[in-house]
This record gives C-alpha cells, structure tokens and sequence, in this order.
C-alpha cells in the first residue's frame, strides 16, 4: 500500500494553496467543503477565486511563493502548472514536515486528494495513489450510483441511537449482531426511503424486546426499463437490492434480475402470448400474501408499470389489504426504443403529441379496442404496445379511416437489447415487410412522420430490402 488512507478533520485548520487559476479553485472548493481556513499564493487570480477573495471567502497573499509562507499551515497544496515552482513547495514543505499535494505530480506529492462521494457523515474516498485519477473518478461515479441516496441519514440516525443501544444491548459481540441485523433490516429501510417515524416505532420495538412480526412488509412496484439492462433507474437497482422477495415479468433482462440480492426469493410471474401465463389475480395474491408476511417484495416489470403494465390492479389489490407499496417509474418501451434510433416522438412542426395504444384490449370479449377513427383523424405519433399479431388490422383500419397509406411506419423488435431488430416502411407496406422477415413479440409499432426523422436507422441490404435493418445497440 503505497499511500495510508486517512480523513483529517480540517475544520478551521490552516491550509495554503499555491496557485490561482481553475487548478487552485477546483482545489479550494474540496478545501472548502471540509471547512478549512484557506489562504491563497499567486501573483494573480482568476475572476472566480478573485470573487471568492473580494467575498471575504478566504485570505489571499499577492506575490510568488516563497518557504517563510508556510508558517503553521497543515496542508499546502501546488497547483500552479509550473513544475519548477510546484517543485520548491514539495522541497519547502518537506523541509516544514507538512503535508503536501502537487496535483497531477505524484512523484512531488506526499498525499493525493482522492475522488470523494459526500454523503455526510458517509463519506467515501476512491485514489489510484496518482497513477490514473480518471479511472478513480469513473470508479466514483459507479460507487455513487449503487450507494443508496439517504445512506448519510441512515448513517446520522442509527449514530442517534448508538447510546440506548448500548445501554439496552450489553456486549460487544451482541451489539455487533444487533447493528448487522439492525441495518440491513425493515427500520434501516424505512430510513432509506424516508419514513424516519417508521424506523423509531421499529427500532423501539426491537431494542425492547417486543415482536416485530405487528409490522408488515412493503411492496415496491419497479419499472425495469424497455430491455437494456442499463435503463434501470438508480432507485429502481437500490430496492431491488433490498427486496426479501422478486416477482419478475417474463421481458425483464437476466442481467437486471442478477441485480437482486442472492438470497432472495425469486419468482417469475410472465406472461406468454399464446402461451404459458400467470394470471393476474394469482400475482396480485401472491404480492399481498409477500408483503403480509412481513417482507420487501419487488414487482419487477418490463418497462413502466403505470403504461400496459397493470400496475394500477396490483396496486388496487394492495390499498384492499391496507398494505403499504411504493411505485418507482421506469423508462416505456416507446421512449427507450424511439431513443435507440433517434426518432422524437414529438417534433416540432411535425408532431405535437404522442398516442400509446396496445394492440390488444383487456381479457373481456367486449373490450372496443382502440378509437381507430380519433387515430387515424390525428396526424400525432402513434406508438402500438403489443400490437405484432394484429398489425395488418391496424395498418389497414388507420388507412380505411383517413391516414395515408405513405405515413411512415416501423417496427422495433426487442428494442433496446443487442437483439434489437427494426423493420421500415410505411402503413401501406409495413404488414408485409413484418411478415416477410418473420417478426416476434416484443415488438413495437411507430407510426408517423416522426419515423422518416430517425437519426440512426442504419438500413441494411440483408434481404435485398433497404427498408429492412440490422440495428443493434449494446
């Protein structure tokens, strides 16, 4: 290990940077943070450090650096962009016995400044010990999007409880039990998701011995995305991290579901077209029986839950039981495919507005299906969910009620995925083209002007068709 991880308290302690240009301020502004006492050396200064002087934000000394400077600064910090002056503060310092960091010259520096993640009192520090700070940024922001966003008031909370804690609870092997279990449980859950009076009522019952079983589970509706694993929302990865047990539709990537804890029960609940289905009132059921028993159950749907995804009955069934549940959007097939290929569902001058349909009604035999007349009548975009099997009915009624039969049209199949496949054409042409190249479900239909926009449809000769692509994305 070449360099000794440490975080110093630097609140009101003097530190020097040597410098003034935006080196020194991005610098000064970690300093800041911190709370330490800066003063600043350089012949001159750019408009914002010069601003932040003139603000009374920190002292400021108006000449070139020279050793009876560093008097009883901490830290000095080199960040001039002249190697010869950076060079005679690392020598002056080390002369002083101070600590000090040139940026961008590990060989000068006696401590690196790492890339932080601030979620005080959490704090988290990533260094390549000066060999590649991007990848120690890039590690950051990875590290960022998996930490939950409340783990600083989780953090703050459980440091509330520590002295009852240790009142309550007598020795160290028993506390450390009860903090492991405390903090991956159902209070340090509700603090994460900002119900602080849930995890008191929790943390009281536990610390006085009383049954935790009087409080049920909760239930967390998840749009996973349109297929791209990577099209998961940052809130939608953190409880599906969290959750006792997963209940996932049949399009939801493996790699999303790998993102689930191991030890959680998985269930799957799809539904096959033609096929092999679990029916909707077995999943409510099973989500309520889930959540009464006490546990954190994700619904884990394609795309949205709200758009074709029956979130409202699973939701309807979970206000029945008085159950509690939180719904966490996700992005909808028709956003996440449209975006693939660069076609704005709404432009201006072109379309002002977008119409989501499905291509099949309810279970109910007497279900009237889409308005076709209102959607024909409409020069809108027009996205079809589900709608692979009944795309000659709809092409041909669009048309039989005023469309014109040359309106673009494309078909995305497994949009988003590295599978994903586009058919082009336009109403008159797009049933055929769909049937020629054998398209399956899932598979989404986007009709409009729009279409003629998209910016990355890569059309391919493949089958002697140029309106026929290949168009992948990873």
């Amino acid at each position: 290990m070449e360099y000794l991880p440490l975080f110093a308290k630097l609140t009101d302690e003097p530190c020097l940077v040597i410098g003034g240009g935006e080196i020194a301020a991005r610098k000064i502004r970690q300093l800041q943070r911190a709370g330490a006492r800066i003063t600043v050396v350089a012949p001159e200064l750019n408009a914002e450090l010069r601003a932040a002087v003139d603000s009374g934000l920190y002292a400021y000394i108006e000449q070139e650096f020279s050793e009876a400077l560093i008097g009883d600064h901490l830290l000095l910090t080199a960040a001039t962009g002249d190697r010869a002056v950076n060079q005679r503060v690392a020598s002056a310092a080390s002369a002083a016995r101070r600590l000090c960091n040139v940026v961008d010259d590990r060989e000068l520096s006696t401590f690196i400044m790492p890339s932080v993640i601030d979620r005080s009192p959490i704090v988290v520090a990533v260094s390549s010990g000066g060999h590649s700070p991007i990848l120690a940024r890039m590690l950051r922001q990875r590290i960022e999007d998996w930490l939950p966003e409340r783990i600083g008031e989780l953090a703050s909370w459980a440091g509330k409880w520590r002295s009852t804690a240790h009142q309550k609870i007598l020795g160290h092997a028993s506390r450390l039990r009860f903090w492991e279990s405390t903090l991956d449980g159902a209070a340090a859950d509700a603090v994460l998701d900002g119900n602080v009076d849930r995890a008191n009522r929790l943390m009281t019952q536990t610390i006085n011995g009383a049954p935790s079983a009087t409080e049920p589970g909760e239930a967390w509706l998840i749009g996973a995305g349109p297929g791209d694993p990577g099209l998961i929302t940052r809130r939608g990865i953190e409880l599906l991290r969290r959750a006792d047990a997963v209940l996932y539709d049949r399009l939801v990537s493996a790699e999303v579901i790998e993102l689930a804890r191991r030890d959680a029960s998985m269930i799957p609940v799809g539904k096959q077209p033609g096929g092999p289905s679990t029916t909707q009132s077995d999943i409510n059921e099973q989500l309520v029986t889930l959540v009464q028993q006490g546990k954190r159950v994700c619904r884990l749907k394609g795309g949205d839950p709200f758009i074709f995804g029956r979130g409202g009955e699973e939701i309807a069934a979970l206000n029945a039981a008085g159950l509690p549940y939180q719904v966490i959007p996700g992005i909808t097939a028709a956003a996440g495919c449209a975006a693939s290929l660069a076609i704005p569902l709404t432009q201006r001058k072109v379309s002002s507005a977008v119409t989501f349909v499905t291509g099949h009604g309810a279970d109910q035999p007497d279900d009237p299906g889409p308005d076709w007349p209102m959607l024909a009548a409409s020069q809108h975009t027009l996205v079809i969910y589900m709608g692979v099997a009944r795309i000659s009915e709809a092409c041909a009624r669009l048309i039989r009620h005023g469309r014109p039969a040359t309106t673009p049209a494309a078909i995305v199949e497994n949009g988003t995925t590295e599978q994903q496949r586009v058919i082009g054409g336009t109403l008159a042409t797009l049933p055929d083209r769909a049937s020629d190249n054998n398209v399956q479900a899932p598979a989404l239909v986007i009709i409009g002007d729009v279409v003629a926009l998209a910016g990355t449809m890569q059309w391919t000769d493949n089958t002697n068709d140029p309106n026929v692509s290949a168009h992948t994305i990873g």
